[in-house]
């Protein structure tokens, strides 16, 4: 395993035995990598390491054909910039490596490298429209399959045995979406994971030799039993013609109901069809909720991802817009009644909603927030290698320029009531985004500041959350 060693101050790799958790240095680092590669006999054969260069992150790939050579550099590619090269694993010899890239398709998909031409060799598997996720691999280090994501999380094999056991659990649960998580060496014993837009994971375990099996774990327990409304799909062209697509959630048995807008966070992630507790919630507090995959969402293809780069607060911003516009020219809710509330990069989306838009919006919700753009990528504790999607760093105007599109600057334009939450052990967004914000609005606005604790930016512990759900149910009752 590869961890962070205090002593090198660096990525170490560990060989641990799992009987008494002992455990022996076999790598120390080099070359300041990150990400350590065995092949399937376990001899380490690949690093990546990633430096920062003139404000751009560059991605080394170090390899050695033999467990006694010395490292040497194969591949360099500009994170953001070039194409995606992301090694999932290796052959057998460890002579070929298996990686996702966007290149000539424009779309993640996987292909065969071979690491001493240092040439791409072969298209091993693509999707039309979505992006490949990740590669499956077995116990023993074999690449058995694919995986991506259209509305959930689908798998194709490369075997037809293995193909028809994932149909066979498919058909099983009928309407849900069933996919296998781990199976035996032999096949023989599955542990399956289901799910769908409402009705909350379950895991179940099969042992197809027995023909027995069943319910084994939930995730959400105290949720199993509940009923829950589904996710409609919906999609529409956005003001410049582009398509966008997302989700839409109403309660049953009101016409109307008032609209929380939800962008979501990242902004290189995207929202899926998956059971939702937070948006389950909501809508069960009689609210409607519309999620968008706004560009700069991962997983439509690289055109659509990269036509999000320096669009924080632009076109990124306007494709939430047009989707509320499609929500309310549909009849799906009415106008003039929403809400906007998101999280990290949703809670900048929420807080130049409130500027940009100031007569839209009946209320503000940042979670974790950002207030000030310029602040944030000028902050060198948070940096990381997104941050050239957001501004030329070399661009000293661009990055002026952000104080143009940062709520911190606008709130003489803003008129709702806010409500921002932000725990003081937020590693990505300093929880001051909020703070400086909150104490430069509160003489002229209807503003409240929740600080938490300990709180983290995902308020990953129960005590964080019961403290957002409080607030928020608070906040909307009273507002919308």
């Amino acid at each position: 395993m590869s961890t962070f060693d205090e002593k090198d101050k660096a990525y170490s790799v560990f060989k641990v035995e799992l009987g008494d958790s002992s455990f022996d240095k076999i790598q120390r680092n080099k070359e300041n990598i990150e990400s350590w590669y065995a092949d399937p006999k376990g001899v380490l054969r690949l690093g990546i390491a990633i430096d920062k260069k003139d404000d751009k992150f560059i991605a080394s790939i170090w390899y050695r054909a033999k467990k006694d050579e010395a490292l040497k550099m194969i591949h360099t590619h500009i994170l953001g910039e070039d194409s995606t090269f992301s090694i999932q694993g290796l052959n057998e010899d460890g002579t070929k490596a298996y990686v996702l890239s966007d290149r000539v398709l424009h779309r993640q998909a996987l292909w065969s490298y071979d690491i001493e031409s240092g040439e791409f060799e072969e298209l091993v598997y693509s999707n039309d429209k979505y992006d490949i996720n990740n590669a499956i691999v077995n116990s023993e280090g074999d690449f058995i399959g694919v995986g991506y994501y259209d509305d959930f999380y689908k798998s194709h094999y490369f075997s037809e045995v293995d193909g028809k056991q994932e149909r066979m659990v498919t058909n099983l649960f009928g309407d849900k979406q069933a996919s296998i998580v781990s199976r035996s060496k032999d096949r023989t014993r599955i542990l399956v994971n289901v799910i769908s837009d409402s009705v909350s994971p379950t895991y179940y375990y099969f042992d197809l030799n027995t023909k027995k099996g069943g319910a084994w774990l939930s995730k959400f327990p105290y949720l199993a039993r509940n009923k829950f409304v589904p996710v409609q799909n919906y999609s529409f062209k956005a003001s410049d013609g582009a398509e966008i697509s997302g989700y839409f959630t109403k309660p049953e048995g009101i016409k109307a109901p008032p609209l929380i807008v939800m962008p979501h966070g990242g902004p290189h992630s995207r929202d899926y069809k998956y059971f939702n507790r937070e948006l389950q919630y909501l809508v069960s507090l009689g609210y409607a909720v519309l999620q968008v995959n706004f560009r700069g969402s991962e997983g439509f293809g690289s055109a659509f991802e990269t036509d999000g780069y320096y669009q924080w607060g632009k076109r990124m911003q306007q494709d939430v817009y047009d989707a509320m516009d499609w929500a309310t020219k549909t009849g799906l809710t009415s106008k003039n009644n929403a809400c906007i509330y998101g999280a990290s990069y949703g809670g900048y989306v929420a807080l130049t909603a409130a500027w940009q838009e100031p007569d839209r919006f009946k209320c503000i919700i940042s979670i974790s927030g950002i207030s000030d753009l310029k602040e944030l990528v000028e902050d060198e504790e948070r940096q990381d290698a997104y941050l050239g999607n957001i501004v030329d760093m070399t661009d000293s105007k661009a990055v002026d320029a952000l104080s143009e599109v940062s709520a911190i600057n606008m709130i003489n334009r803003i008129k709702a009531p806010l409500l921002l939450i932000h725990g003081t052990k937020d590693t990505r967004v300093d929880y001051r985004q909020s703070k400086y914000f909150y104490d430069k609005a509160k003489r002229n606005l209807d503003i409240k500041y929740v600080e938490i604790d300990d709180g983290t930016h995902f308020f990953d512990d129960p005590e964080s959350l019961k403290v957002q759900y409080k607030e928020v149910t608070e906040f909307l009752k009273k507002h919308l």
